[in-house]
């Protein structure tokens, strides 16, 4: 394409040229007979010379169309999604682009909207994430979900950019559908916060949670206890039964963790044979309760174990033993070792004393 704009702009530089020469010969020569033959010779150049201009014209145009009818077809082809839209009005889809959004060709999206193409709640995802961009911005990169009939959602990744086309100004929008890749994102999010034995949150997700719970409690004037439980005697268990047998009471206990405290409490395993409780809103007599209830069923539940392993179950409180989250968690831990100084299989607060 260059290579013919550049004879082009050097066959208008010579007609300008000729033009000039015709009319210096015009004013300065005689009416003689070579006076006819170079005026002759200028027009016959001029007019081959338009002739080549017109030659040219013509290969540029039909290049031209013959390049776009190869992006078409590579459009066409592309295995991802492709629009091309106008203020929101679809102008072109390639196959991919009608198939992403449940249609059989893509001449149905033609001429139509973002907003009857998509269900509304579709529509209020993608609106969501173009919200965040200028409307004349250059590139963006959306991501929205796409919601089913069958409530089933997809993720949809896209990143649309200016083009011209058909010779007016559009915008290229180029999809794919990621559901695949972000719910194994998801899944390993999840199982980054999940201890893989038992299922509970693990102490990365427990310390988060509390430091949450911290800062709710704070904004709210509200108190809240911790308790850490550990068991007793589970050496003994994995020393004269092994392993699985040791793993096999610590997913009876969780469960039984489970079912002891309040809907809005969360308990998770810290570490080996600790567990941590964490009770929101909670003063010491809601502590005391859910204690109590732990210890008293405890051998109801672990029937395997019942006259080998009992819990220990150290209580600090927020604010009266701190209000910060090393704190509580140290002093929830002290009130542990505290309980099993007390004869095992009990629970205790932590006081100044301890």
């Amino acid at each position: 394409m260059n290579f013919f704009v550049k004879k082009i702009k050097g066959l208008f530089f010579i007609l300008v040229a000729l033009a000039i020469m015709e009319m210096i010969v015009g004013f300065t020569a005689s009416k003689e007979t070579w006076e006819m033959i170079v005026t002759i010779a200028v027009q016959i150049l001029q007019f081959l010379l338009f002739i080549l201009l017109m030659v040219l014209l013509r290969k540029i145009i039909r290049q031209s169309a013959d390049k776009e009818k190869q992006y078409r077809k590579l459009l066409d082809l592309s295995p991802e999604a492709i629009y091309v839209h106008r203020k929101g009005i679809l102008v072109y889809s390639n196959d991919a682009g009608a198939k992403l959004f449940g249609f059989k060709e893509p001449f149905e999206l033609i001429n139509l909207p973002w907003k009857e193409i998509l269900n509304a709640k579709s529509y209020e995802s993608l609106k969501s994430s173009s919200d965040k961009y200028e409307v004349d911005q250059q590139f963006k990169i959306h991501h929205f979900n796409l919601y089913e009939e069958d409530e089933n959602v997809r993720y949809i990744e896209a990143k649309s950019t200016y083009i011209l086309f058909d010779g007016e100004p559009a915008r290229e929008v180029i999809a794919r559908d990621v559901t695949v890749q972000e719910k194994d994102s998801q899944r390993l999010k999840e199982l980054s916060y999940l201890d893989t034995l038992t299922q509970l949150p693990n102490r990365r997700s427990l310390l988060e949670e509390l430091d949450q719970v911290i800062k709710v409690s704070e904004q709210m004037n509200k108190s809240f206890g911790i308790m850490f439980v550990d068991l007793d005697g589970f050496k003994q268990i994995n020393d004269s039964y092994g392993h699985a047998k040791g793993d096999f009471l610590l997913k009876q206990v969780s469960e039984y963790l489970k079912l002891c405290i309040r809907e809005e409490d969360v308990v998770g395993r810290f570490g080996g044979d600790e567990f941590i409780i964490i009770l929101p809103n909670a003063v010491q007599t809601d502590c005391i309760v859910i204690a109590q209830k732990i210890i008293d069923n405890m051998p109801l539940f672990i029937s395997d174990f019942q006259d080998q392993v009992t819990l220990s179950i150290g209580i600090s409180l927020y604010p009266q033993n701190g209000n910060d989250l090393d704190t509580i968690m140290l002093l929830a831990d002290k009130a542990m070792y505290k309980a099993k100084k007390h004869g095992k299989n009990n629970f205790q607060f932590f006081d100044i004393g301890t």
